[in-house]
């Protein structure tokens, strides 16, 4: 499970939190089920969605140096997605942006917004994974920096304050024009989107959770401490009353339909297994799978909802992610009540 916010573009937040959004992730992936997936294929089953009757279309952005390489980067995938649906919001989960020049993210983002008509959600997160995994990632991001051996490991160390400062950038040149930054990781002066600036700057869901095995060493183990983790009540505690109304809760999880429980259980993980890569515990699936008949299946989605949860993806956990989408929209979805009314 994944607990996401957002404190940008109050419009969309506000359309967010009225409306109880549940998208499905479409595989822009290599290695995960087998098989390839082409855009077309991805563009195809986006379609697909939209006319099921999901409210978001989900990509993954796994870039350098992970396992499950992504075959497709997911802003360009997303555009071409726009331009062929009109409904579904498209969102990446998630998208590490501090692997990525923040300022072209910004300008790129918001040409990708442009063209879905203000229909995107930023999903981002600092990364998960293996640590040898996560390294890779920023030793990619700081190969052009020749003569600076150590600088892919000096961001790896400082990630969490890189991406805060990548978002920070992302927010002022989505909202401002001519701006400079002075940060510790990057400085510039007079930087403008332009007429390439969003009318509304687009909603931004931040990941803040994540599901660890309890015994260390298993594949996304990396010395987690329970009073790390990030939970909705530790967020509220840190936001004045104002800032909390501009969030929204998300929820992730890995889901399969089948009313033979065992079975659905057993693909969510052999596919966990795929993309994180072995062994994955049982008691990850267990926390982090909603897989069995879609009775069971709705009432666990029902609990979030009443708690408060507004955005869902949910990742297909099966080799056939077709067959699993009919069976969200045509025997899940309909099976859940609205979001209840805030008072």
């Amino acid at each position: 499970m994944t607990t996401g916010g957002r404190d940008v573009g109050r419009d969309n937040v506000d359309r967010l939190k009225q409306e109880l959004v549940v998208g499905v992730s479409l595989n822009n992936l290599s290695g995960i089920t087998g098989q390839k997936y082409s855009v077309g294929d991805v563009i195809k089953e986006a379609r697909e969605a939209e006319a099921m009757g999901f409210g978001a279309i989900w990509v993954h952005d796994a870039p350098q140096g992970r396992r499950t390489v992504a075959a497709f980067d997911p802003i360009p995938v997303l555009s071409a997605i726009a331009s062929v649906t009109k409904r579904v919001l498209l969102c990446t989960g998630i998208i590490a942006p501090h692997l990525r020049n923040p300022v072209s993210l910004a300008a790129t983002w918001a040409a990708m917004d442009e063209i879905s008509g203000g229909r995107s959600v930023m999903g981002v997160g600092t990364g998960a994974g293996k640590p040898t995994l996560v390294r890779r990632q920023f030793q990619a991001a700081a190969a052009l920096n020749s003569g600076h051996a150590a600088l892919g490991e000096q961001l790896y160390e400082a990630r969490g304050r890189v991406f805060e400062e990548c978002l920070e950038i992302i927010r002022l040149l989505w909202r401002e024009d001519k701006v400079s930054y002075n940060g510790r990781y990057y400085s510039f002066a007079d930087v403008t989107l332009g007429d390439a600036r969003p009318a509304t700057p687009p909603p931004i869901l931040i990941g803040a959770g994540n599901y660890y095995p309890r015994a260390i060493g298993g594949p996304v183990h990396h010395d987690w401490q329970t009073e790390k983790a990030g939970t909705w009540t530790k967020i509220e505690q840190t936001l004045s009353k104002e800032q909390r109304g501009g969030f929204v809760k998300a929820f992730n999880a890995f889901v399969n339909v089948n009313d033979n429980a065992t079975q659905g259980w057993t693909e969510v993980r052999d596919h966990l297994e795929r993309f994180h890569g072995p062994p994955v515990g049982d008691d990850v699936v267990d926390r982090w799978a909603l897989a069995g008949p879609p009775e069971k299946i709705a009432a666990h989605m029902q609990q979030y909802i009443d708690a408060g949860a507004s955005v869902f993806q949910l990742v297909i956990g099966s080799q056939d992610q077709h067959v699993q989408m009919k069976l969200l929209a045509e025997r899940v979805l309909p099976l859940l009540r609205p979001m209840p009314k805030a008072v």
